[in-house]
């Protein structure tokens, strides 16, 4: 019988960790001493000092009196024991071990148990350098500013605007008073005597405890804990005004709407103070706050993900309905807490993770910064024994996610943000009056949107339309919805549903008559291009007495299932916003290649014939004085014009400065923007939102590719060219399309932001190939005013997703001082 099975009997089957922290830890004090008395396996495991960590504060956790007090004897369990002063034992005390240095005693326990000697490793190990490996990517290292030469502006258009953490040097942080006050030995010296709220994660029922700074120094002296308490005290500017005095808020991060609620401020200031070892578990700060933290002393090991990668090895799901929403909630974040010590998951974890999957890193030294943006997971692992300052903040880049909790206030002070306030109100309220948002059975239209991917509600939907169509009923059915509309497909078809949210009834018709204008108009090189429409209709028939009929279409599935341009991007590591060689390519793309199939393309779309303005079903979004007067592209250009400052406002994209200047920089009538006279011909159907989502291709071999070239070439690559590539082959989501035409400069808004990268050398390409006299149509796109007019149209594009990428592309935007600067920036070519 091996020793292990001798020692721990028929529990030998219960793994270590198990009957360490499951089992071990249910016993009282007296039957966990009793424990120590069976085997030299129960003596070791039941002498854990985890477990009488527990115990200990537990028993006096919120007895005031003696934690203030508080004296550390070396071990938990001698502390449980004698908890006051012994001051004829107290050499004695020297001769105690650490519970699990007596590990080293039992080498057939060492070989039997790697739980407890990995414990015991944790508990004992110097952490000077554990830092990240030298061949660390440098894709997976934060990026080092010196403060010294980052402006305000600067690190407002890269960092908090893009949501990118940044570690800041030199940022005068040696003028401070905190600089030499609070270093370990000053800060001893002068609040001593001063109680600290304290951490205790994993050490029982009570998260914090008091004690003060002398008694904490003590017990960090001589501790051996995996993870020690370490002071994290939100009250320490509050009970001492030179406390709070002697550190400032970088210029970064001055701008702070938690200033508005004076009296019912949540915590979000922190003086925290721990040893090596110390530090923070992976979680998200709360409320959807962004956080700054400067260390004055010792150094700091941060991890960061973002805020849709879940940390490796992390025990908890996301749950919810909406990403961000949920990221915040109470269960996650709790959750988080219990979740694996920074020690362990850099020892456990972090070896396991290939170099893709690693977190971004940075060993944190005296006097610097960091910057963590909202939704950030971090992880902290203090090096040394670290004193640091915190603080949690919302201002105009984290709006979006802290507004709920006292948007009153907001208000009240910043009337300015009363449109963005008001817009997020009515899209994440948890009731609706929407009788179709009812009838579906659900009670917000966060439920309602989420419910686009619920295959139990849309499979028997998309089989009765797919047996409509004459299509395979019982091919595997796949959601491919991205939050508008429902939308599903199988092997042979994609299934589209509209929604009343988004004017689906409008949008369906628009749809299904570009899809008829192509068919019977499109030249038959175009053809190809373009799904073929299988069939249309509505799901609920006039007779049912639904309050909305759902229609829907059911289009082609492309070849090979098709791969968007923007999963390429994603998934080859593309920054669009680098300028790449016209003739080159970068990733799986070449881009050269991508500008002349989208200019082609929206070529052939714009010299297609438009409907008339008196066709009945287009008459749906148009009065009779509309269809009287101007052309209806005007009519849509002059109600944008109208609604532009109140959009912008509610967007909250563009700095405030910039936005309180759209009214003066917009023209006062769409002629200017588009004169037939000035400008040429009409385009006779705009696409509408042709972006990287919408161009779907195939990723081919350099064999694939040669077979794929030979029946469908239609860019004339030469054959040493082809290497294995994403191929663009399909256009798809005629849904915004203007069926009745219009200036074809305003379809280059989204080519020009999202498949384009606002790469201006493709810009260039891209319109020499679309004007060039050798394509087999005439239209062309007015170079008149380019700049100004094509800026016009970013700023009157309906959708806010163009204008977010644009920012991403182009973070310099935000340094901007008025838009005359903008547009040079974005679309300055000639």
């Amino acid at each position: 019988m091996d020793p292990r099975t001798r020692g721990l009997g028929t529990l030998h089957v219960i793994p270590d960790d198990i009957f360490s922290e499951r089992i071990l830890a249910q016993l009282s004090d007296l039957d966990l001493a009793h424990c120590a008395r069976v085997s030299r396996f129960f003596y070791v495991f039941s002498r854990d000092d985890q477990l009488w960590k527990k115990h200990c504060l537990d028993k006096w956790g919120d007895n005031r009196e003696i934690m203030q007090n508080f004296l550390f004897r070396g071990t938990w369990l001698l502390t449980y024991l004698f908890p006051t002063m012994l001051s004829e034992r107290e050499e004695k005390e020297k001769v105690w071990a650490h519970p699990l240095c007596r590990l080293l005693q039992f080498p057939e326990i060492i070989k039997h148990s790697h739980y407890l000697y990995a414990k015991w490793c944790r508990c004992n190990m110097l952490l000077v350098n554990f830092t990240p490996t030298p061949e660390i990517s440098s894709d997976s290292v934060i990026p080092i500013e010196n403060g010294v030469e980052l402006t305000k502006e600067k690190f407002e258009s890269l960092y908090d605007a893009q949501s990118v953490p940044v570690l800041i040097k030199n940022n005068e942080v040696e003028k401070w008073k905190a600089w030499a006050d609070w270093k370990w030995e000053n800060i001893l010296k002068k609040y001593g005597k001063t109680v600290f709220r304290v951490a205790n994660e994993r050490g029982g029922k009570y998260r914090y405890l008091s004690m003060s700074l002398e008694s904490y120094a003590h017990y960090i002296r001589i501790q051996h804990d995996e993870t020690p308490l370490y002071i994290f005290d939100a009250n320490f500017a509050d009970r001492d005004s030179e406390m709070a005095e002697a550190y400032e808020v970088p210029k970064y991060f001055q701008e702070d709407f938690f200033s508005v609620l004076p009296d019912k401020r949540p915590p979000y200031r922190w003086i925290i103070i721990g040893p090596a070892r110390s530090g923070a578990s992976w979680h998200v700060d709360p409320a959807g706050t962004s956080a700054w933290n400067t260390t004055i002393e010792g150094r700091k090991r941060w991890a960061l993900y973002p805020p849709h990668v879940f940390p490796p090895g992390l025990s908890i799901s996301r749950t919810g309905i909406n990403g961000h929403q949920s990221l915040y909630s109470t269960d996650v974040l709790e959750n988080a807490k219990d979740s694996a010590t920074s020690l362990f998951w850099y020892l456990e974890v972090y070896p396991q993770l290939t170099p893709e999957m690693r977190p971004l890193e940075i060993i944190q030294e005296p006097g610097q910064t960091i910057f963590i943006p909202s939704g950030w997971w971090h992880m902290v692992l203090n090096l040394d024994d670290t004193v640091a300052v915190t603080q949690n903040f919302a201002n105009i880049h984290n709006l979006e996610h802290v507004w709920e909790t006292f948007h009153e206030n907001i208000i009240m002070t910043y009337p300015n943000l009363e449109p963005f306030i008001t817009r997020r109100i009515s899209m994440f309220s948890d009731n609706t009056d929407d009788s179709v948002i009812k009838e579906e059975g659900f009670s917000s239209k966060l439920d309602f949107l989420e419910g686009f991917r619920d295959l139990r509600i849309w499979q028997p939907r998309v089989i009765e339309v797919l047996r409509r169509c004459g299509l395979n009923e019982n091919a595997p059915i796949k959601v491919i919805s991205h939050g508008q509309n429902p939308v599903f497909r199988n092997s042979t078809a994609v299934i589209k549903f509209y929604s009343h949210l988004f004017n689906g009834v409008k949008t369906f018709y628009a749809e299904s008559k570009a899809y008829s204008i192509i068919t019977n108009h499109i030249s038959e090189k175009y053809t190809r291009y373009f799904p073929r429409l299988i069939g249309s209709g509505y799901l609920f028939d006039e007779s049912s007495e639904r309050n909305y009929r759902w229609p829907y279409l059911v289009i082609e599935a492309a070849i090979d299932g098709g791969v968007s341009l923007a999963e390429v991007i994603v998934g080859g590591g593309l920054s669009l916003s680098d300028e790449v060689d016209v003739n080159g390519e970068k990733g799986m793309v070449k881009w050269g290649e991508v500008a002349d199939f989208s200019a082609e393309i929206l070529n052939a779309l714009h010299s297609l014939p438009s409907i008339s303005i008196v066709d009945e079903s287009m008459a749906l979004d148009l009065t009779t004085a509309e269809q009287s007067s101007l052309h209806p592209f005007h009519k849509f250009i002059s109600r944008r014009l109208s609604h532009a400052s109140k959009v912008h406002s509610e967007w909250l994209i563009f700095s405030p400065q910039l936005i309180s200047q759209i009214s003066s920089y917009l023209p006062s009538s769409p002629l200017e923007l588009y004169n037939p006279e000035l400008d040429g011909s009409l385009a006779g159907i705009l696409h509408g939102d042709l972006n990287a989502e919408n161009i779907l291709g195939i990723l081919t071999s350099s064999e694939e590719t040669s077979n794929h070239q030979n029946h469908n070439n239609h860019n004339g690559l030469d054959e040493d060219e082809l290497t294995g590539y994403w191929t663009p082959t399909t256009v798809i989501d005629l849904g915004d399309s203007q069926l009745y035409g219009g200036d074809p400069l305003f379809d280059l808004i989204p080519i020009y932001i999202s498949v384009l990268g606002c790469s201006k050398l493709l810009l260039k390409r891209f319109l020499e190939k679309y004007n060039d006299d050798e394509i087999e149509s005439k239209q062309k796109i007015s170079m008149r005013m380019f700049k100004r007019r094509a800026m016009w149209y970013t700023l009157l594009w309906e959708f806010e997703g163009a204008v977010k990428y644009l920012i991403g592309c182009l973070p310099n935007i935000r340094e901007c001082k008025n838009w005359e600067d903008v547009e040079e920036l974005v679309w300055g070519i000639m």
